[in-house]
This record gives structure tokens, C-alpha cells and sequence, in this order.
């Protein structure tokens, strides 16, 4: 698997139309870091942000990442790996098939030059999403139906992953964006529709059992998350009300709770007594279990 270069049938024309028809193109193509590049791995991967140009004269915003022996290993490829965008273009291919949300590809090609890998992954910006901690901070704090709303979205999108055996491995707060969807109803009764995906996908990976991954992606959110009193159960809740085996609910809602009050406990940060903790999760749990959901996984709620 030397050389891998595939482009979705409905963005070939718009790459061409900007000039990019060859991997050679987009590699050698010189654009400002949208995110600054990682040196590690004995490579580096970086991300542009790039706005095309339709040929009807729309702008498309997406994003490349590009990256030169930021590789991973297995055990079909111990030696020389392959890239780590590879990785996640495989992830996205898995979320669509799946059908949960995730940004849309647009590209995805590897060669294998002299021995050094090079990578690039093209996907379309997700317009009107915005990270999770940035749309709660949005949401007035005594707007509980809002931010459980709100968390029910986030929760739904992670329950599905975990319930594809995919551990996601980096879940921080960052890599949660979410979309304040238009009301489908008068505004004048105060809907709130939100709309959740996760990004970041290079270490995604299946995993065994599925009540292990649940616990370490959870731990990793709950110390990469800025949560306010009262968030984080009501995250729990929601998540634990999309189990359908609730034998695997309990003992997850059970671990949450214990390793919460002891060694998810982070430098600085207070954490609520174990009760208190149980009785705010069963409480939102009780909510969620009767919170209307839409057919396209977006969570309503209103207002009294």
C-alpha cells in the first residue's frame, strides 16, 4: 500500500477547478497552519484552514491536514506503519457507514517516497458548529433544560460510537462541537435543538470490552472538561439513558460515580459527595428517558 489517493465523486470537480487535480498539488501547496504542527512520532502533522472557490462562485471552507512520517504501527504493518491520517480517514468511512454525524471527506491520499510517508485528508468545515465549551458558556447557567438538551446531543453521538465496540482516545472537550439547530417551532416558545459530532479520529479504535473503552473515554472527557455543578451528571445521565443493556448502564453509572469521588479527581478541581452524585445522575436519567428526540438524533427541548 505504497500510494492511496481517493477523492468523493461530488468534490473532484471543485478540486479542479481550484488547481488541485494530483496529490503532488495539494502537498507542495503553500497555506497558513490552522492549527500549529505536531513534531512527534519521528514526523510531523499539521492543519490548514482553506476556503475554495465553486465553479458558481460559492466559497467552500475545509480543512487539510497534511503530515510526513506521523505514522502507527500494527500488526499488519509493524515496521514501516502507516500514516495516522490513514487511520482516521478509516474512522470517518466507519462513522458514515454507521450513519453518525462526522464531517464530510473530501479527499484522502498516501504515498510512500524513498522510504517517507506523506499524507493528506481533505474534509469540508463543519459550518455552525462551534466547541462544546464555547455553546454551554452561551447558555445561561440556570437554564437547565438548555445545557441537558444540549448534553443529551453530546451523549447520544458518544453512546453510538461505544456502541460500535470504538473507543474514540482522545476525547477531550475540544473535539466536540455542537450546532444550535433553528427552531422548527414559533421561537416565542423557546426550543432549543442541538446537534452534536466528534472529531479528531486518528485514534479511534475498536475495543474490548465495551465496558472498559465506555470508562476510559469517560475518564478522559471528564479531565479534559471545563464542566460547571451539575453538567457532568447530566452528561451521565443522558448517556446511561442510551444504553439498552441496563445491566452494563448500572455498572457503568456504579464505576462513574466511584472513580469520580477518587482517582478521576483532577489538581484544583472540587468534586461533589458520591450521593450527591448518584442522586443528580438517576435524577437527569429520569429526564432523559422522557426527553423528545427527533429521527435525525437531534434532542428538543422547551422551556416551561
Amino acid at each position: 500500500m505504497n500510494a492511496k489517493y481517493i477523492v468523493s465523486d461530488c468534490d473532484r470537480r471543485l478540486l479542479e477547478h481550484n488547481g488541485f487535480d494530483s496529490f503532488e498539488s495539494l502537498w507542495n501547496v503553500r497555506l497558513e497552519w490552522f492549527e500549529e504542527p505536531n513534531y512527534r512520532r519521528g514526523g510531523w502533522s499539521g492543519v490548514s484552514r482553506h476556503v475554495l472557490k465553486g465553479p458558481d462562485g460559492s466559497d467552500v471552507v475545509v480543512f487539510i491536514k497534511r503530515q510526513q512520517n506521523h505514522n502507527f504501527r500494527s500488526c499488519l504493518h509493524p515496521v514501516r506503519g502507516l500514516p495516522t491520517l490513514y487511520r482516521e480517514y478509516r474512522n470517518l468511512c466507519k462513522l458514515k457507514t454507521y450513519g453518525i454525524p462526522c464531517a464530510d471527506l473530501v479527499l484522502y491520499g498516501h504515498q510512500n517516497i524513498g522510504g517517507q510517508w506523506q499524507a493528506i485528508l481533505i474534509t469540508r468545515s463543519l459550518s455552525g458548529y462551534r466547541p462544546l465549551e464555547t455553546c454551554l458558556d452561551s447558555i445561561r447557567r440556570d437554564d437547565v433544560a438548555a445545557r441537558r438538551a444540549l448534553l443529551a446531543s453530546v451523549a447520544q453521538v458518544i453512546s453510538r460510537i461505544h456502541g460500535h465496540h470504538l473507543r474514540h482516545g482522545s476525547l477531550y472537550a475540544k473535539h466536540i462541537l455542537v450546532r444550535v439547530r433553528t427552531p422548527r417551532i414559533p421561537l416565542h416558545d423557546k426550543a432549543y435543538e442541538f446537534h452534536s459530532v466528534v472529531v479528531d479520529l486518528e485514534r479511534m479504535r475498536i475495543r474490548f470490552p465495551l465496558f472498559q473503552l465506555a470508562l476510559d473515554d469517560l475518564a478522559q472527557f471528564y479531565r479534559r472538561w471545563r464542566h460547571r455543578d451539575g453538567d457532568w451528571e447530566a452528561f451521565v445521565g443522558s448517556y446511561l439513558a442510551c444504553i439498552e443493556r441496563k445491566g452494563l448502564a448500572r455498572g457503568i453509572e456504579s464505576a462513574v460515580i466511584r472513580k469520580c469521588a477518587t482517582n478521576w479527581t483532577m489538581p484544583g478541581q472540587s468534586d461533589s459527595p458520591a450521593s450527591r452524585s448518584r442522586q443528580l445522575i438517576r435524577s437527569t436519567l429520569h429526564t432523559a428517558l422522557g426527553r423528545s428526540r427527533g429521527d435525525d438524533g437531534t434532542y428538543v427541548t422547551r422551556d416551561p
